[in-house]
């Protein structure tokens, strides 16, 4: 009975340890599969979502470009209908060339725009951006956005189009027009290009079966990166066509396939404001899924040998979970590096496109203001008794022509347009001096600090514009302290590193002279501090302010190669830091031009004006006749040579340096000059060109009068050439 009873127990005993055995040997099976079973699905959970992540990146990215094209297309056509609204529709036709000349100025700078025209009320073309003359009989009456717009519609965006004034396809965007009385009168029409958005698409990623679209709300594909193959619109039961009626703004949808590759897609969309125009953005779930065997094959090449023995597997896992975890951070760092870059890709975008928009208008109106003021000016020679009223008047139209110069003036500052002239800048001293300036102009109950620092760098700037731009920041300061406070003006040397130049693509890694300008007063909020640089943007009330003065500041630091940082919080004050790059000059050497004396032969001086526009030039040779100059004038280059070659007595050769025809101002000069060797050339242009300025400062040896100009200006130019 012992004998049986102990057998009985060493059997059980035996039976437990084989289960114990087995239970360990499907353990060292089991848990590994149920471990990677749960890793592969965490894996490509995190995979999906990070996936999801980039895609609506870089669709942030390729919407604010498109939207970024789509304002200054908005620009484009606010600014023709500024141009031709002082026109009847016979009166554009009449005037074609000039309206044209003024409409190329207009886009040329703009790739985007493949044409722009004016349309009448019956449908035929007026004018056109880039082709003059127009072919006889060009007629959009049978064009879909023609039709909606005589039919009520304010904007529209077309289908694609072939042209029928030069070849290529494009899409047309469009604004009614009206007469006074609300009727129809025609439209204004920018044709866009799609392989314009078509480059910039394929700039946006460069992830494997990256693809991105324009997408009209009924499913017209207007551009489509890869260009080649499939439909031209989606159908009515497509899955955007079907997410946009269920999400109309943004949404994501998923594709078994797509409808031109047969790729299977993940697309996220986003509707343009005010346009019926989605941005579309599709990733292969191909690529999710490749990421994602290819994760697993290495989670699975480590995972095998540990299935031999469970200690081994727990030990590789954690070190597996430490190296992913790691490798996340960096991840996670990465994107938040590039998301810093993107946004300041997108900023400078903008900011060039508003610039160059600035710059154009900024040129037509100096040349308008020099006419004005020109003529107030010679009606005031010529009314030297005139009666209090008159006088009155005249003053009045003397302070508002001096105001809207000072307006385009602070417009060239901002599109970086304004002659400079840099020297090796000691910014210590230029605050000193301005201490006496900035009391009178802050008032009593502002206090002002300086600290400054010792052993400062020169810094490579313009002493005038300089001066004026810590002014612009003290008095935003003032402003921003209601009850008074405390302004507190730094300078100090510093080190702009690689990772800082990194994270803002308009840096440059470097040494440079700082100078902060704090305040105490109210702060700004994230939006507001993202807006601050833009022209006409102010939080003041209407009357108290342009909303150019930061503006003008940020367009003069970053013409020098500069940079300008704002610190700000709500409630606590505000910090805007000047960077300038350091000068290797010392302090007092200036890059000038050199003036040399000029003389006439006979006691008088001959000048020969050159002017494009009829009024300036007017203007230009009556003020040359009033400071007691011989005059002669022509209306572009080759004119001018005539003149030239009838009249050896000419002295001075005073030119606008943008010109009609093969030759500009500069081009002419050369040609002249090297004719003529005692010939003088003073330049004058309603904005800076690069003909006569590089880098933001005026060639060697150029003599240059902006516009507009006061014959006052005009003789003490011209003397200080003479004597």
């Amino acid at each position: 009975m012992r004998r049986l009873l102990k057998w009985r127990t060493w059997g059980l005993r035996g039976t437990t340890a084989a289960e114990t055995s087995l239970v360990l040997v499907a353990a060292t099976l089991i848990v590994p599969v149920l471990l990677f079973a749960g890793a592969s699905w965490l894996a490509y959970d995190e995979m999906r979502q990070q996936a999801e992540e980039r895609i609506a990146l870089t669709l942030d990215l390729i919407y604010v470009n498109v939207r970024t094209t789509f304002e200054t297309d908005y620009l484009v056509i606010a600014n023709i209908a500024e141009i031709v609204d002082h026109y009847t529709n016979e009166g554009i036709r009449t005037n074609e060339q000039k309206i044209h000349e003024r409409l190329k100025r207009l886009v040329e700078s703009l790739p985007q725009i493949q044409n722009a025209f004016v349309i009448d009320a019956d449908g035929s073309a007026l004018v056109s951006a880039r082709t003059f003359p127009l072919p006889p009989g060009v007629s959009t009456a049978d064009r879909s956005y023609f039709i909606a717009h005589r039919d009520g519609a304010r904007l529209n965006v077309s289908e694609m189009l072939r042209g029928r004034v030069g070849d290529g396809t494009f899409f047309q965007y469009s604004e009614r027009r009206e007469t006074a009385d609300g009727k129809f009168n025609g439209i204004i029409a920018v044709s866009i290009s799609p392989a314009y958005f078509i480059d910039r698409f394929s700039q946006a990623s460069d992830a494997k079966n990256f693809t991105a679209a324009l997408v009209r709300n009924d499913g017209e594909i207007l551009a489509r990166y890869p260009a080649t193959g499939g439909p031209t619109r989606l159908g009515p039961n497509s899955g955007f066509m079907r997410s946009i009626a269920a999400s109309p703004d943004v949404g994501i949808y998923e594709t078994d396939s797509s409808s031109f590759d047969g790729h299977a897609r993940i697309f996220m969309y986003r509707k343009l404001a005010d346009l019926p125009i989605y941005v579309v953005h599709g990733y292969a779930t191909d690529t999710i899924r490749a990421a994602w065997l290819s994760r697993m094959t290495s989670h699975l090449v480590f995972g095998l040998p540990a299935t031999l023995a469970l200690m081994g597997l727990a030990l590789l896992a954690s070190r597996r979970a430490m190296q992913e975890s790691a490798a996340l951070a960096k991840l996670h760092d990465e994107q938040a590096r590039r998301a810093s870059a993107e946004e300041s890709l997108r900023q400078s975008q903008k900011m060039t496109a508003v610039g160059q928009l600035t710059a154009g208008i900024a040129h037509d109106f100096n040349n308008l203001l020099t006419g004005i003021g020109g003529a107030l000016e010679m009606v005031g020679r010529r009314l030297p008794d005139a009666s209090a009223d008159v006088a009155r008047f005249l003053d009045l139209a003397r302070t508002a022509v001096s105001r809207a110069a000072q307006l385009t003036q602070r417009l060239l500052a901002f599109s970086r347009q304004q002659p400079l002239q840099i020297e090796a800048v000691d910014a210590n001293r230029l605050v000193s001096g301005m201490s006496e300036l900035l009391r009178r102009t802050l008032g009593e109950r502002v206090e002002i600090e300086t600290i400054l620092a010792g052993g400062l760098w020169r810094a490579r700037s313009d002493a005038v514009q300089l001066e004026s731009a810590v002014l612009n920041l003290a008095i935003n300061g003032r402003d921003a302290m209601a009850n008074g406070g405390t302004l507190t003006i730094e300078t100090a040397n510093a080190h702009l590193d690689d990772a800082y130049a990194a994270a803002d693509i308009d840096v440059t890694a470097g040494q440079y002279v700082m100078i902060a300008v704090s305040d105490t007063g109210a702060g700004m909020d994230h939006e507001t501090m993202v807006r601050a640089f833009e022209p006409f943007f102010t939080t003041k009330q209407r009357g108290q302010g342009t909303g150019l003065g930061l503006s003008m500041t940020f367009g003069y630091v970053k013409q020098v190669g500069g940079h300008l940082k704002i610190y700000s919080e709500l409630g606590q004050g505000t910090t805007v830091k000047v960077y300038l790059p350091r000068a290797v000059a010392e302090a007092g050497e200036s890059v000038e031009s050199a003036l040399q004396p000029l003389h006439a032969t006979d006691g008088s001086l001959v000048v020969l004006v050159v002017e494009d526009d009829p009024v300036v030039r007017e203007f230009a040779v009556s003020a040359c006749r009033e400071i007691g100059c011989t005059v002669y004038q022509a209306g572009d280059g080759a004119q001018a040579l005539a003149v030239l070659e009838a009249h050896d007595d000419i002295g001075l050769l005073f030119t606008d340096v943008g010109l009609p025809g093969n030759m500009n101002g500069r081009q002419l000069a050369a040609v002249a000059t090297e004719r003529w060797p005692a010939l003088k050339v003073l330049f004058t242009t309603g904005y800076t060109a690069n003909t006569i300025v590089h880098h933001g400062v005026l060639d060697p040896g150029v003599n240059f009068i902006g516009k507009p100009f006061s014959i006052a200006a005009l003789g003490a130019k011209i003397k200080s050439m003479s004597f």
